[in-house]
């Protein structure tokens, strides 16, 4: 990433450490101030608060009022990570035990509810750096409208779970109402508080809508391209709950019988196979459908349709050239 990028990487992880670091707000050794660190302080890529703070600049207001509301959407993110890894039963994240893991269920789902009440802490805390009062309830609403778009995404993902029968653009609908939000709330976000207008907020929604189900479907890619040791997470656990991963939607769709068989055995068997077991199972058939380059395909004219977004709402400038720097960096990455 850019220089710039970096710098602004450093101000939001300085920011959180300030929020949620050992001597945050005098706390010290509370018990919830432990699981909170663990939650958001364990390494995350900061996407959703370089987005935020990226779009604010491109309005013409600097990172620094807008820090709080980077903190909330990393906030955010970070709590639905929680409640993620429990609904799936996710042993691992970000390299590390998963909250549920390291201090039990019934812990991580109470952090996970007060990551949500503190992320709008952080957010009006915008008001005492100086932006408008009205821009921050307007942000308010935007991430309670997020938050209840995104409860409906994990339901229906919930109500579908195990069915590989689903055509792909169920499965690019289901991304959008996760990843997808979460990105366009971010960029949304960052318009309304950095003083943008309705033109540029349009644009800024869209570019985070489209960037976010590229950002997931190269997720959904990294099982079968890199190591669960540079991924963060479990390798098959996809594969294991019959998660409606695109690549595993489109290897169904163009399997034969037989191959759809062997990978319903596969899943089968699921408990008595290590990651790479499974893994190995399935692969010659995701490669034989082309399942892996169809999801880099849409993953390609997603960020595509992202960029379009970002040059059709906002003229040529740095903050510009790092939100499109962002969509090649989405489609590249390796964890």
């Amino acid at each position: 990433m850019s220089t710039g990028t970096n710098t602004t990487t450093t101000q939001v992880r300085a920011a959180l450490e300030r929020r949620f670091g050992h001597r945050a707000g005098g706390r010290r050794g509370d018990e919830l101030d432990r699981m909170n660190r663990h939650a958001v302080l364990g390494g995350g890529k900061l996407l959703r608060p370089l987005v935020l703070l990226e779009f604010g600049a491109a309005c013409g207001t600097p990172a620094a009022p807008l820090l709080g509301a980077a903190e909330a959407v990393e906030v955010l993110h970070s709590a639905s990570l929680v409640h993620d890894d429990i609904i799936d039963g996710d042993d691992l994240r970000r390299g590390r035990p998963a909250l549920h893991r390291a201090y039990g269920t019934e812990r991580a789902l109470v952090t996970g509810d007060a990551l949500f009440f503190m992320a709008f802490s952080a957010l009006t805390g915008c008001v005492r750096a100086g932006v408008p009062a009205e821009a921050v309830v307007r942000a308010c609403a935007m991430v309670a409208d997020t938050g209840e778009e995104i409860s409906r995404g994990v339901l229906r993902e919930l109500a579908l779970s195990g069915d590989w029968e689903l055509p792909p653009g169920e499965g690019l609908r289901m991304a959008g109402q996760k990843t997808g939000a979460l990105l366009a709330l971010a960029a949304g976000v960052g318009v309304v508080l950095g003083g943008g207008d309705a033109p540029r907020l349009t644009a800024a929604t869209a570019y985070g809508h489209a960037l976010g189900i590229a950002f997931q479907l190269r997720d959904d890619l990294l099982p079968w391209t890199t190591s669960e040791a540079v991924a963060g997470k479990p390798a098959a656990s996809d594969l294991r709950n019959r998660r409606a991963a695109m690549p595993l939607l489109l290897a169904w769709q163009y399997a034969t019988p037989a191959e759809r068989a062997r990978l319903t055995a596969l899943t089968a068997d699921a408990p008595l196979l290590t990651d790479d077991e499974l893994l190995a199972g399935a692969a010659p058939v995701l490669h034989r459908t082309d399942a892996l380059a169809r999801t880099r395909e849409l993953a390609r004219a997603h960020a595509t349709a992202a960029k379009y977004a970002l040059t059709g709402g906002f003229p040529p400038c740095p903050h510009r050239d790092r939100l499109l720097a962002l969509t090649d960096w989405a489609l590249s990455r390796e964890s």
